[in-house]
């Protein structure tokens, strides 16, 4: 029973992997009214594994989709690149911590503190990069966006959360 337990596993972070590259490739051709500021789709799959499976998991689908996201869109280890995994990086470890260590917070808290911190991260890289501290003006632009980005990642998330598949997935992963 336990191999058809890490076959479903396996199967379905594979899935959410594809999903996660699928949605942060396409997310690039989104236009925006505020430059560099984009929705935070591969967010939603990051947060339905935080909630489904161990950290680990979340974590390991995160990192390959920067990397991958990456390679695709032709900026692996440019500027781009190292905002996106600073974000991803520090966007996760605030989430886990959040999840964790704040029991009374909610899947709109952490993925609001989720948001806040991938913003925050981005800036601190352009910061590095620009050799100024002229990207924080920016700042709260960006962080307003995330929020309201967090604020609807973290609704369509609880609602998937609440499907038939993944509750079950969820139940099989505890069970093993």
């Amino acid at each position: 029973m336990s191999k058809k337990l890490n076959v479903h596993k396996i199967a379905f972070l594979s899935v959410m992997l594809a999903l996660a590259i699928v949605l942060g490739y396409v997310e690039s051709f989104i236009p925006s009214w505020v430059p560099g500021v984009k929705p935070g789709l591969a967010n939603l799959v990051i947060i339905i594994l935080l909630y489904t499976f161990p950290f680990y998991d979340a974590l390991l689908v995160s990192l390959l989709r920067v990397f991958v996201v990456a390679l695709l869109r032709g900026t692996i280890f440019q500027m781009p690149f190292y905002m996106s995994l600073t974000g991803a990086l520090l966007s996760f470890a605030l989430m886990v911590l959040a999840k964790y260590l704040l029991k009374f917070l909610t899947i709109y808290g952490v993925s609001l503190l989720g948001a806040y911190a991938h913003a925050l991260g981005q800036i601190i890289i352009a910061c590095i990069f620009t050799e100024t501290t002229a990207a924080f003006y920016y700042f709260p632009f960006i962080s307003l966006i995330s929020l309201a980005s967090g604020l609807l990642t973290a609704f369509v998330a609880d609602r998937l959360l609440l499907s038939e598949p993944i509750r079950r997935l969820k139940e099989e992963d505890e069970e093993s």
